[in-house]
Parts: C-alpha cells; sequence; structure tokens
C-alpha cells in the first residue's frame, strides 16, 4: 500500500513539473519584449592615413535594434581621449528620432593630437534616448567605441615644433582716399593666418569705431570658420561717420579670438587696427560788410566793417583778410589768426579805407586761411561803393540865413530914414514956433532980449 501511494506521488510529481516550467517560461515570454537599442552600423574617417596634427572627418551610422519601437530624444557624446579632440566645436550630436529597425547617419570633425605615435586609439560612443512602452516613456543609454588607426609618422621626417598661428590684417580700403562726416562707407579688409602648418578655427571678430563711427548694418560682430594655414579671408563691414566728428585720423579696432590645435586646444587672441581718415568740409562765409552797397566821401577814411562766420567742423588757422579794388590792388588788410568751429569773427576797424576819386568802386573782401590738413584755401566776397565829393548839410542853412539878415536890414534902412526925417521936421517946428513967439514978446516990450532960443 505504501508503494502504491509512493507511486502515485512521485508519478504526479513527473507529471506536473513540465507543465509549470512550460506555464512560467509561456508567460515571461507574454510578458517581456527586448528593449531597443543603438549600435554603430558602419563607420570610416575621410582621411585612411591619419598623422598627429591631421583634423579629419569621423562618419558614422546608427541603427536602432528594435523593430517595434520607435526611439527618440537621442543625445550622442563622442569622445577621442587625449589622442582626438573635437575640431572647432562640442562633443555633442542631437537627432529627434531614429524608426524601428531604422539607421541615420551623423559625422564629427576631430583633430589629432600632436605627439602622438601611430597605432590604433578608441573613440567612444555614449548616447541616451527615450521610447514608448506600456503607456509611459522609458529612458535608454547605449555605448560603443570606434577604432581609429593613426600612422606612424615616418622617421626621415620628424614633426617639427609649430610656431604661434598669429592672425594680421594684410590690406584694407573704404571706398575713396578720405572720409566726411555723415559718410556712409563699407570698410573692406583681409585677415591673413600666416602659420604655415596650423589652421585656426573658431574665429569671431568684434569691430569698434569709437565715438566716431558707428556700425551701420547688423551687429558689430563677424564670425568666421576656420582660416587655413598661410591663407587670407576677405571680409566687409559697413560704418557710418558721425556728422560732428572733426576732421583728423580715427581708429577702428578688430578684436579677434580664435583656437588651435598643436599638441592640445589652445586659444588665441589679436587687437588689429585700421586707421581712417575724416576730412570735414570748410564752411566758412561773410556777413555784414558795412560798405557793401554804401556811399562814402571822396578823402574821407572809412571801416570796412565785416563778420566771419566759421559754421562748419573745422578750425580755421592763420587767417588773414584783405580788401583789393578793381584792378587788383591791396587797398587794406588785416591777419586775425583762427577762428574755431562754430564761432565767428568781428572786424573792430581792421580796414579802414581812403578814396581819393570819386565814381563807383567795385571792390573785393577775400579772407585766406589754413585748414585743419595744412591746405591753404580762400573765400571772396564782391560789392560796390559809391564815392561822392563832400556835401555840407548845414550850406542851404547859411545861405537861407544870410538871405533873410540881408532882407531885414533893407527894411530897416527906411524906416530910420523915416525916423530921422520925421525928428528934423519936429526939431524945425520947435525952432519956428520959439521965434514966433520971440517976435510977438519983442512987440509987447518985453525986456528979455538975452533969452536964448
Amino acid at each position: 500500500m505504501k508503494k502504491l501511494i509512493s507511486f502515485i506521488v512521485t508519478a504526479l510529481f513527473v507529471f506536473a513539473l513540465p507543465a509549470g516550467i512550460c506555464f512560467a517560461a509561456d508567460e515571461g515570454a507574454a510578458q517581456t519584449s527586448p528593449s531597443p537599442n543603438l549600435i554603430v552600423d558602419s563607420y570610416s574617417v575621410s582621411d585612411k592615413s591619419i598623422q598627429t596634427g591631421d583634423s579629419f572627418t569621423l562618419n558614422f551610422k546608427l541603427k536602432n535594434t528594435s523593430r517595434q519601437f520607435e526611439i527618440k530624444n537621442i543625445l550622442i557624446h563622442l569622445s577621442g581621449g587625449e589622442t582626438f579632440i573635437p575640431d572647432g566645436a562640442t562633443d555633442t550630436l542631437y537627432t529627434g528620432s531614429i524608426a524601428a529597425g531604422g539607421s541615420k547617419s551623423f559625422s564629427k570633425n576631430f583633430y589629432c593630437s600632436g605627439g602622438t605615435d601611430g597605432g590604433r586609439y578608441p573613440i567612444s560612443l555614449s548616447a541616451t534616448f527615450e521610447y514608448s512602452a506600456d503607456g509611459g516613456m522609458v529612458q535608454g543609454n547605449a555605448e560603443s567605441n570606434m577604432s581609429i588607426s593613426v600612422a606612424k609618422t615616418p622617421a626621415s621626417e620628424p614633426k617639427s615644433v609649430s610656431l604661434t598661428p598669429q592672425l594680421l590684417i594684410t590690406e584694407f580700403s573704404y571706398g575713396g582716399e578720405t572720409i566726411q562726416g555723415a559718410d556712409t562707407f563699407d570698410l573692406n579688409f583681409k585677415i591673413k593666418n600666416n602659420s604655415t602648418d596650423i589652421t585656426v578655427r573658431n574665429i569671431i571678430i568684434k569691430m569698434n569705431g569709437g565715438e566716431t563711427f558707428v556700425v551701420a548694418d547688423g551687429t558689430d560682430t563677424i564670425s568666421v570658420d576656420s582660416i587655413s594655414k598661410n591663407s587670407t579671408v576677405s571680409l566687409s563691414k559697413s560704418f557710418k561717420c558721425m556728422n560732428a566728428a572733426p576732421s583728423g585720423i580715427y581708429p577702428i579696432t578688430a578684436s579677434i579670438s580664435y583656437e588651435y590645435f598643436d599638441s592640445e586646444k589652445t586659444a588665441g587672441s589679436a587687437e588689429l587696427t585700421m586707421s581712417i581718415p575724416v576730412i570735414q568740409p570748410d564752411k566758412v562765409q561773410f556777413e555784414g560788410i558795412a560798405l557793401a552797397e554804401q556811399n562814402v566821401t571822396v578823402n574821407t577814411e572809412s571801416d570796412c566793417a565785416f563778420q566771419i562766420i566759421n559754421n562748419g567742423q573745422t578750425k580755421l588757422s592763420n587767417g588773414t583778410v584783405k580788401l583789393i579794388d578793381e584792378n587788383g590792388g591791396v587797398l587794406a588788410s588785416a591777419f586775425i589768426g583762427n577762428i574755431e568751429p562754430g564761432t565767428q569773427f568781428s572786424s573792430n576797424y581792421n580796414l579802414p579805407v581812403t578814396f581819393s576819386q570819386t565814381g563807383i568802386k567795385r571792390l573785393k573782401l577775400v579772407f585766406e586761411y589754413e585748414n585743419e590738413n595744412m591746405e591753404k584755401k580762400s573765400i571772396e566776397q564782391e560789392f560796390s561803393v559809391t564815392v561822392e565829393e563832400y556835401n555840407d548839410p548845414y550850406a542851404n542853412l547859411t545861405e537861407n540865413t544870410e538871405q533873410q539878415t540881408q532882407t531885414k536890414e533893407t527894411s530897416v534902412i527906411p524906416i530910420i530914414i523915416g525916423c530921422v526925417a520925421g525928428a528934423v521936421a519936429i526939431a524945425a517946428a520947435v525952432i519956428i514956433i520959439k521965434k514966433a513967439v520971440k517976435k510977438r514978446k519983442a512987440k509987447k516990450g518985453s525986456d528979455l532980449f538975452d533969452e536964448e532960443i
């Protein structure tokens, strides 16, 4: 009986074990799917013979191994250690997605560090990505290595030590010989990499014209990817000259930063200056010429008063003013010195002149000076003056006074004569009367014979 029971238990165990194992395997198969992964499907380099100091491009293709999941948001990091350095940019690449079972190609520039011996060196790849599973986003990552061959430098051609690359301006132009205030011009210039064996990269040029020149288009920065060894790049930037800038020579500075590889990544800089001459036009004129279209008296000194206005941006130096007659003769002259921008000179009896003959005189006022470029210049103004004989304004008044005096004298004489005649007549009458009285008294026998009459 015990043997029978033991046989039945053993039989049940034997038959039940495979069934349990199969069920567990089927349940795991139903619940688990292969996770997606990224692998390097293929890769190559642009130069099959890479030597120390060389730059090259790594081309590679990544494949999504999953045929069920699309992977997204893929961020790739590349590292070549101390042997291969990313050239001119970061070590990172990005792509939005790779379809299930699909592939995508990438490329990255590298520089082989100086002093690297011949052999094979790795460039490692690490990537992070996401994929959708079970209603959510799942994070994934992948890693791979690519082996790059570096050729051995021939013993007969030892690698020389490179000099530091320098950038310099070889030539520049600005559309003419000079710039005037308010002008807009294109500054064209060439920058050369004087190194014979090193390429400079990631060049940033910041332009600065100080207070005289401002950038007329866009920003003040120019970017250049690279300048090969012993090569030149042509650049241009538009500037505007400030209207109030005095004449002179002013700088435009190019502040340059760049990178290069010489056993390691190195930063360099340069400060380059271009000198631009600014010539402001002279703006000067006469005002208030006192003798213009006036009448003056012959042989009488008159002052030719005037004003000179400097309404430009330049200083006028060593000024001399002359008054010239119609035959070119100098009637008067004076040294008036310097006139600053935005000011004026007012004369104070600087040009006294006397005309010896009457008539209309054609005259010319000339101002000679030197501008800030030491150029001798002049301006002139023509005008006329009428010279007349002296005319006494009181002459008519004197004649009238004399005539009135003579008239009064003529009219007084008859009056005086009349008065004298009247007086004589009166005196005669008195005498006659007295004689008559005397006779009358004598007839009466008067004793007064000696009475005075």
